[in-house]
C-alpha cells in the first residue's frame, strides 16, 4: 500500500488535534469539578439539568415568598397579641370605673389612663412592616388607617378608619396566593360613632370595639349622677369583649395562614434538596475517573507528538 507524505502528515495532525482537545476538555472537568460544563459534553444530560435548575429556580423563589409571607404573617400576628393585651387592659378599668363609690378623681384618673390606652392601641392599628407600609390599611398605603382626635363636644372620643376593606395577597406557589394583611375596619372597626345616623352623614355600620371605647369614655365624661352610667359601663364591657373575640378570630385566621406557609417552606426545603441531588448526579465529576483519564490522555499525547515527529522525518531525500 502506497502512503503518499501528504497523508502521513494530515493524519499526524488529525491525532494531534484530537488528543489535544481531549486534554483540554479533561483539564477544563478538573478546574472547574463538572463532567459537562456545555451541551456537547453530553446532551441528554444538558438538558435535563436546564429543566431541573428552571424547577430549582423557581421554588427558590416560591420559598422565599413563603418565608416573606411568614414573616409579615408573623409580625401582624404579634401586634394583634399585644392588642388583645391592651384590649385587656381597658377592661380592667372598666370594670373598675363599675365601682360607684369611686371619687371625681379617681373616675379622671381611669378616664385619663384609658385614653392613653387608646391611643396605644389606635398607634397598633396604624403599625408598618419592615418596608414601611401600613399593615391595617388594606392596600392603601398612602395614609394611616385610622386617625384619632379628641373632641370638645360629645362625643370626645373620635376614632375614623381610612384604608379600605382589600388585603393585601402574595404568591407562595404558582397555584396559591396567600392574604398576608387584614383591613383594619375588619379587625378593629371603622369608626367610633355609635350605630344609627351619623350627624350630617348616612347611618354608621360602628364596631363594637370603638363604640365600647367612646361609650366608656362618655359614661366617665357624665359620672354616675348619669341614671345610665351603670348601664353603659356594662355596655363598654361587653363591646370590649366582642371587639377582642374579633381580634382573637382574626389571630385565628392568621395561625391558620402560617400554618399553611410554614408548611409550603418545609416542603419547599426538602425540594431544594432534592433538586440539588439530582444536579449533584448530573454534573459532578468523579475525580478519580477524570485525574486517571487525563494522565492517559496526557501520555497518548506525548507519544502522539513523539511519533508524529518520526514519522514526519521520513522522507526519500534523507537518503539521496
Amino acid at each position: 500500500m502506497r502512503v503518499s507524505s501528504n497523508t502521513q502528515y494530515i493524519m499526524g495532525t488529525y491525532n494531534l488535534q484530537n488528543k489535544g482537545s481531549q486534554l483540554n476538555r479533561l483539564n477544563e472537568q478538573l478546574s472547574t469539578l463538572k463532567r459537562i460544563n456545555r451541551a456537547s459534553d453530553d446532551p441528554v444530560a444538558a438538558a435535563t439539568l436546564v429543566d431541573i435548575s428552571q424547577s430549582k429556580s423557581m421554588n427558590t423563589q416560591q420559598s422565599s415568598n413563603a418565608k416573606a409571607a411568614a414573616s409579615q404573617l408573623a409580625v401582624t400576628d404579634t401586634i394583634l397579641g399585644n392588642v388583645s393585651n391592651t384590649i385587656i387592659s381597658i377592661k380592667t378599668l372598666a370594670v373598675q370605673a363599675g365601682n360607684t363609690v369611686l371619687t371625681n378623681e379617681d373616675r379622671q384618673a381611669i378616664q385619663n389612663e384609658m385614653r392613653e390606652k387608646v391611643k396605644e392601641l389606635v398607634a397598633l392599628a396604624n403599625s408598618t412592616d419592615g418596608a414601611a407600609n401600613y399593615i391595617f390599611g388594606g392596600t392603601d398605603k398612602s395614609q394611616p388607617p385610622f386617625t384619632m382626635t379628641i373632641q370638645a363636644t360629645v362625643p370626645q372620643l373620635d376614632i375614623q378608619y381610612q384604608g379600605n376593606d382589600q388585603r393585601q395577597f402574595m404568591a407562595i406557589s404558582s397555584s396559591r396566593e396567600i392574604a398576608v394583611t387584614e383591613p383594619g375596619s375588619q379587625v378593629f372597626g371603622r369608626t367610633s360613632t355609635p350605630p344609627g345616623p351619623a350627624p350630617g352623614g348616612p347611618t354608621s355600620a360602628g364596631n363594637e370595639l370603638w363604640q365600647s371605647l367612646s361609650v366608656f369614655d362618655e359614661a366617665l365624661s357624665a359620672g354616675p349622677l348619669d341614671p345610665n352610667y351603670t348601664t353603659n359601663i356594662a355596655s363598654a364591657i361587653q363591646g370590649l369583649d366582642d371587639g377582642l373575640s374579633q381580634v382573637l378570630a382574626s389571630r385565628a385566621s392568621l395561625g391558620s395562614r402560617m400554618q399553611e406557609t410554614d408548611a409550603l417552606i418545609e416542603m419547599g426545603d426538602a425540594l431544594s434538596v432534592q433538586y440539588a441531588s439530582q444536579i449533584s448526579n448530573l454534573e459532578d465529576l468523579d475525580l478519580a475517573k477524570a485525574v486517571s483519564d487525563f494522565e492517559m490522555a496526557r501520555t497518548a499525547l506525548e507519544v502522539t507528538q513523539k511519533t508524529f515527529a518520526q514519522v514526519k522525518s521520513l522522507s526519500l531525500f534523507n537518503y539521496l
